[in-house]
């Protein structure tokens, strides 16, 4: 539970301080610069996912197995190559300085995930924490002073690649100790690199496709003449409903090894016990998330962007139900990913960015940004749709609980609600009087619902 908890609090802070950066470029820079860096932010995460090689994904399963010098320092030197190649090219065709910075903190931030995924795997989970909220302190420090001082849009973009700098030099001190380098006969190893790049192949290709899936409306925005500032609009929707789903991705760091290590090792009764465990709590707190986002858009876009990006509100209405299938399908991500059968998410992604893309194709000259957002929130339906029913493939659970569709239900009950009435502030305070209630007298049922291991030993 002390491990949920740290970890909890590690990764509310290092999205909390990442929402507070976007914040503060929204309202010190405005909409435009916004759409601006949002457009380029997304074309630097594209080519992220190329050297990235599976990330944590690829990663925490390969060291579940062994992990040795040898391969960390293969692993670090493959990842450097092929950034090297993908910035070189960047800088021949665009010499865009904003996007070349931002290259290289996804680069550094790249290697802090091997050190990361090996921390994870031996159950570091605090230890890990403590290195992120120092990298994040770090990072807010340069954007406050440049805000107080200069307000410099340089600076906003260099702030990410000092603050990773300095982390990549804290965990070298600490855990790699470079005097065995010394007496290592081969840096290198060509036989485990040959292995890793054939199994990574999946993994890149699946994030890529999530990557496209989830921020190629951003471009296809720009390319179809939507202008920065709507696109900065809609930026800042997505911003917050994705800072939402942190959670989500807290939960999956905490039961994905203990999913990796009973699917590697056969464990079909236990991992079926953990998957209806795991089920049952992002159902639970998905539906709590969606209602208050619903509930407080205005508030929420007006208190973090300025009355600039008001009509970013109801954007975030019609995004918030994402929320509700975006921790469905984090459950079986999990399931896949620490399988053999990594390469069925490549085809159900693939499936699903050709419909988003033929959507947004189809509907952004009609609705602009509007059809951005009906396209995510269909393709997103689809999406978990179909990772649930290539998990069966691993461990059949259920087809739909009762459960479920009623949350589905009460989800899109609660969207059609707040799209077309207007709460009164006394009725939105009334309505999160009865959810922080309800929070309350379930707080042990919260505390069990996150204690993943405690699932296994009964």
């Amino acid at each position: 539970m002390k491990n949920t908890i740290t970890l909890l609090f590690a990764k509310m802070f290092e999205k909390g301080i990442t929402f507070l950066f976007f914040m503060l470029l929204a309202q010190t820079f405005g909409k435009e610069v916004f759409g601006e860096f949002s457009y380029y932010f997304t074309i630097a995460t594209l080519l992220f996912v190329l050297f990235d090689l599976g990330g944590e994904f690829y990663q925490i399963r390969e060291f579940s197995k062994i992990e040795r010098l040898k391969n960390f320092n293969t692993i670090f030197l493959i990842k450097s190559a092929i950034f090297l190649i993908i910035f070189a090219t960047t800088f021949i065709i665009t010499n865009n300085i904003y996007l070349l910075l931002l290259l290289g903190s996804y680069y550094l931030d790249s290697i802090i995930s091997i050190f990361r995924s090996s921390l994870y795997k031996n159950g570091h989970y605090i230890l890990e924490s403590k290195f992120t909220i120092i990298e994040k302190s770090i990072f807010i420090v340069i954007v406050f002073a440049n805000i107080l001082s200069i307000q410099d849009i340089l600076v906003m973009y260099f702030a990410f690649l000092l603050s990773k700098f300095i982390y990549v030099l804290i965990l070298s001190k600490k855990f790699y100790k470079f005097r065995y380098i010394l007496k290592t006969k081969r840096l290198f190893d060509l036989n485990f690199a040959k292995y890793y790049l054939t199994n990574a192949w999946s993994y890149v290709l699946h994030a890529l496709l999530v990557v496209v899936f989830v921020q190629i409306d951003i471009i296809m925005l720009k390319q179809m003449n939507i202008s920065f500032g709507d696109i900065g609009l809609y930026s800042a929707a997505v911003k917050i409903y994705m800072t939402v789903i942190i959670f989500a991705d807290v939960l999956f760091k905490l039961y994905y090894p203990l999913v990796a290590k009973y699917v590697q090792n056969g464990e079909q009764e236990t991992l079926k016990k953990l998957v209806l465990k795991i089920q049952d709590t992002n159902l639970f707190f998905s539906i709590y998330f969606a209602i208050i986002t619903m509930l407080f858009a205005p508030e929420i876009i007006s208190l973090a962007f300025g009355d600039e990006f008001v009509e970013s509100s109801k954007m975030l209405i019609l995004l918030s139900i994402i929320i509700i299938f975006r921790f469905s399908m984090y459950t079986y991500t999990a399931i896949l990913s620490s399988s053999n059968l990594n390469y069925i998410k490549l085809y159900t992604s693939l499936a699903c960015v050709v419909t988003n893309i033929v959507l947004n194709y189809i509907l952004i000259p009609i609705y602009g940004v509007y059809g951005a957002i009906i396209a995510t929130v269909l393709t997103e339906i689809l999406l978990v749709v179909l990772y649930k029913i290539s998990s069966f493939k691993v461990i059949f659970t259920n087809i739909l609980t009762k459960q479920e569709i009623a949350i589905i239900l009460f989800g899109v009950l609660m969207l059609f609600l707040f799209l077309n009435y207007h709460f009164s502030l006394l009725e939105k305070s009334i309505f999160l009087a009865v959810i922080a209630v309800s929070m309350i007298f379930n707080i042990q049922n919260i505390k069990t619902k996150l204690n993943f291991q405690k699932v296994i030993n009964e």
